[in-house]
């Protein structure tokens, strides 16, 4: 293996995260490029953006009662045209993840809608309400039909280095992800995906130059800099920034190693990042709670299904079945938790 195709193995452990929902780059990414293709504009975006605080006092008493949005600044709200109609922007993508950032407090997504409603008529009149709340329950059935698409696997092998059947993979599960945003949010698939889905294939493109037989390193550093430099310059900054990752991760690690708390560890990202970064973690770090709490509660009812006497072992793991399922009733929550629990079965096996 060259010295390219090694470092090119490394970066790949990063790059999976990215490609699988552009984490890193919708994290670090401006709100809203400078320049974007024509096919993300609307005539429904056709008037100004308008200034609208993060943090309007109208809307604290109905966001406030959810205990997982406490502490996280608010997303601007949806706005409307000089027609009524709901601007389709970026922007709405982010402010729809704010509520999703409570779902597992909530109970589920269905819990959020009237809260949601709430704030969107805050902001905007019909028919730009009407049109945001469809929106968003458009936005959840994306989100629950990708739920029920396999995740991704791994695309390098024991050594580090890529594999081409992998990649293959990956870029069939890049298209069917395009095809269900498509199906979903056909007017605003280009403006909320667009860009990560021209990211990914430049990602693709530079794993299957990473992994072709034949290039000297002077080729290969070619080649990887000349599709750098094919993509536009709001993606060529998102493409330096997943350098930044391990530096991201190290921060996180040392401050809550020091006992710092999230909106400390915010606030350093803040500073030494950016704002948008602080915010997904924040957003991140409250999703993380929630769910650590749902799994402490589950544990402790699993525990006393394992210790009850007298139960056959198909009783019981049917029982801790259908615990799980009434638990998590997502699938990939319910496959995280059956995770965690052989995790901590094995710990106990292997004593302290």
């Amino acid at each position: 293996m060259t010295g390219s195709e090694s470092r090119s193995g490394v970066a790949l452990v990063l790059l999976v995260g990215g490609l699988a929902g552009a984490a890193v780059y919708w994290a670090t990414l401006p709100a809203e490029p400078a320049t974007r293709s024509p096919l993300a504009r609307s005539s429904m975006d056709a008037v100004s953006d308008i200034s609208v605080p993060l943090a309007d006092a109208a809307r604290m008493p109905a966001i406030g009662a959810m205990p997982s949005l406490a502490g996280v600044d608010i997303p601007p709200g949806p706005e409307s045209d000089a027609r009524g109609n709901l601007r389709l922007t970026r922007a709405l993508r982010t402010y729809f993840d704010f509520f999703l950032s409570a779902r597992h407090a909530s109970g589920d997504t269905q819990a959020l809608d009237p809260l949601v409603y709430d704030d969107i008529r805050k902001h905007v009149p019909q028919p730009a309400a009407g049109q945001a709340m469809q929106l968003w329950q458009r936005y959840l059935a994306y989100l629950a039909e990708m739920q029920r698409i396999p995740a991704n696997q791994s695309v390098v092998d024991g050594t580090g280095a890529p594999d081409a059947a992998q990649i293959q993979r990956l870029r069939a599960h890049i298209a069917d992800r395009s095809a269900v945003q498509w199906r979903h949010l056909p007017d605003v698939a280009s403006i909320w995906f667009g860009d990560e889905q021209t990211y990914d294939d430049a990602m693709l493109a530079r794993l299957e130059v990473a992994i072709q037989s034949g290039l000297d390193d002077a080729e290969r550093e070619r080649r990887l800099a000349a599709l750098d430099a094919a993509l536009p310059e709001p993606l060529r900054a998102a493409r330096e920034m997943n350098a930044r990752p391990q530096a991201i991760t190290e921060t996180i690690a040392s401050m809550k190693a020091s006992g710092h708390s999230a909106q400390e560890i915010g606030a350093a990202l803040a500073q030494t990042f950016s704002p948008e970064v602080a915010q997904r973690y924040q957003l991140q770090a409250q999703a993380d709670h929630a769910w650590q709490q749902r799994y402490d509660e589950y544990a402790t009812r699993r525990t006393h299904i394992e210790t009850v006497a007298g139960l056959s072992d198909q009783d019981r793991a049917q029982q801790l079945a259908t615990l799980r399922q009434r638990a998590f009733s997502l699938p990939s929550e319910a496959l995280q938790a059956e995770v965690m629990d052989r995790a901590a079965a094995a710990k106990r096996a292997g004593g302290p």
